[in-house]
């Protein structure tokens, strides 16, 4: 059995065991002569494995499997976007050598960088139910959304995989949804839709909640209420209320 989840693909294996299948694409960054933001292609393989990884462990799926579809040579700007994704993989403690496949384009001379990344995990139902957020959660953003050259003149204000994977852990949040290109509030709205619930953002709020997220450099959480100093002490990037779920 195939089913969507937000952005996530499901694939029910039997009664128990579920693989999840992430994805995401990347055109114009890297040091080719045509890209429209110029950085090193580490920073292209890193930030690109962020997005599918985020998306996998905010479910929570333990990643098993990286394809990687790279548009460019390996040599040798396939092998510095591999450095960045490796280095994601090491965030988390996945073994490179064992997950990692893909292609890449060594028929044609390209002159700007495009790259696709797949993420495939797995979850078994015994331990684990489909996140959602409760009535009268708050709903609030980790880290500060940025996009483009912004994310590489980060001042350690977005989001981390260690980061992620910490929140991810804690009892007291209900659900957590990496933001991408359609900003906060609209994730905020996805999850209240999946819990059945409605997103009231509040005015005033000190983080751009229309704003695009790139490459998953913030996230939103439905959390209690009474624990918010607690992650706040816990995290060391901005944390903002944004709104609640009724």
């Amino acid at each position: 059995m195939i089913e969507k989840f937000r952005d996530i693909t499901i694939l029910r294996l039997g009664d128990k065991d579920i693989l999840t299948v992430a994805c995401d694409s990347c055109g114009g960054i890297g040091n080719k002569e045509n890209d429209v933001i110029k950085v090193d292609p580490y920073v292209t393989g890193y930030y690109t494995a962020v997005v599918s990884l985020s998306e996998t462990i905010a479910l929570g799926a333990e990643p098993i499997t990286v394809v990687n579809t790279f548009a460019v040579e390996m040599n040798d700007t396939g092998r510095r976007i591999m450095d960045g994704i490796n280095d994601a993989l090491d965030k988390i403690g996945l073994d490179k050598e064992s997950v990692v496949t893909g292609s890449t384009e060594e028929n044609i001379p390209v002159t700007v960088t495009g790259i696709g990344l797949t993420v495939i995990g797995k979850v078994n139902t015994d331990i684990w139910n489909f996140p959602k957020a409760e009535e009268g959660n708050l709903a609030v953003a980790v880290g500060i959304p940025k996009v483009g050259n912004e994310v590489v003149g980060d001042k350690g204000e977005i989001m981390t995989l260690d980061i992620l994977k910490k929140i991810k852990s804690l009892e007291f949040i209900k659900d957590v949804l990496p933001v991408g290109s359609k900003g906060i509030a609209y994730e905020a709205s996805e999850m209240a839709r999946t819990g059945n619930l409605e997103f009231k953002v509040y005015e005033d709020v000190c983080v751009d909640v229309n704003k695009s997220g790139g490459p998953a450099t913030c996230a939103v959480l439905a959390m209690d209420i009474g624990y918010l100093d607690e992650l706040k002490q816990m995290v060391d990037i901005p944390v903002n209320v944004v709104g609640e779920f009724i």
